[in-house]
């Protein structure tokens, strides 16, 4: 894959009213399958009321991923973070291998952030940097 078309795409969503631990255990496992077929890397994480995701990839691959989160509808209030092109993929071994549950003792800055992005209607060029730099932590 050529470097060079390479994208970075960040959303939030609240999760859906009536998602189970195991129906996110699903989500995670889909994903892996999904995002290694497609070469799609990134991190899934959550808080006790919003996913957020890094995915990064092909462009087409990762718009194509991302227009079939925001229609399930184990997602709601779907919002992009940020979406950009980078040279260099953040995650580059995780096929989504890595999905958190935050909590108030590990990670607390992200778990907090998200929660307060989970409220936002929109997104700034340095939100989307804060959120890189949180995910860098994990």
């Amino acid at each position: 894959m050529n470097n060079n078309n390479l994208l970075q795409l960040t959303y939030i969503s609240r999760i859906g009213e009536h998602v189970t631990a195991a129906q996110i255990e699903q989500i995670h496992h889909q994903a892996e399958k999904n995002n290694a077929r497609l070469h799609i890397t990134g991190v899934l994480v959550l808080t006790e009321d919003y996913f957020m995701q890094l995915l990064e990839g092909e462009i087409t691959a990762v718009q194509t991923q991302f227009a079939k989160i925001a229609k399930d509808p184990r997602h709601t209030d779907v919002r992009i973070v940020s979406e950009k092109s980078v040279l260099t993929r953040q995650f580059p071994h995780w096929h989504m291998g890595l999905t958190r549950t935050l909590d108030h003792h590990e990670h607390a800055d992200l778990a907090a952030v998200i929660n307060l992005y989970g409220k936002q209607p929109h997104f700034s060029p340095q939100h989307a940097d804060a959120i890189s730099l949180l995910f860098r932590s994990l």
